[in-house]
């Protein structure tokens, strides 16, 4: 009678430990953001705000934005941010509408969403003003911005995992498109490379 008793708190013992184990292949979690691919928009060369930028893989394990971008019309309150993601399907293709994020106060919301990356993109394109409204102008870098910075945002810490195909256009109250930006990013787990 002792020795299953023995045996009961053992099994116990092992059963409750079971619930914290490892678990790899969870569908969401925390993420590593890795961006494979950075764009204009197709029918956008001709738009105020124009983005050049595209990636320089410096090692292995860094990959950096280079190029610049133009700023156009001030970038400001009075204007709309309009970003759509698209999820990668296990079936194959797109999966539009995966992230629909529409708002008024286009600067001040990117500011926040973007977290700690707002100001050091800003500081690595030699942006003076560091707040809103983003002045006219033209901004690039010489060094090289670290992806890996972008991951020190407001985003949310646990999301799925998997590919996401990001547009992102700037837009006036009256729906005129002054801006358009497409890139691809992959959500990792921590351990993955």
């Amino acid at each position: 009678m002792i020795l299953t008793k023995w045996y009961l708190c053992i099994g116990f013992i092992f059963v409750s430990n079971a619930q914290s184990l490892f678990r790899p292949n969870l569908p969401l979690g925390k993420f590593r953001l890795v961006v494979n691919a950075i764009r204009q928009c197709e029918n956008s060369k001709h738009l105020p705000m124009q983005v050049r930028l595209y990636l320089n893989k410096k090692s292995s394990n860094i990959t950096e934005f280079r190029g610049n971008f133009t700023v156009g019309v001030p970038f400001d309150d009075s204007l709309i941010f309009d970003g759509n993601a698209a999820s990668w399907s296990l079936t194959g293709g797109w999966k539009p509408n995966s992230i629909v994020y529409v708002t008024d106060n286009a600067c001040s919301k990117a500011k926040f969403i973007a977290g700690n990356a707002w100001y050091t993109f800003q500081k690595a394109f030699n942006i003076q003003s560091g707040n809103c409204p983003v002045p006219m102008g033209t901004y690039g870098t010489l060094t090289g911005y670290d992806t890996a910075l972008l991951e020190d945002n407001n985003f949310p810490k646990v999301y799925f995992y998997g590919k996401y195909k990001y547009v992102g256009k700037v837009k006036t109250k009256d729906n005129k498109l002054l801006g358009c930006v497409a890139y691809e990013v992959e959500a990792l787990r921590p351990w993955e490379v």
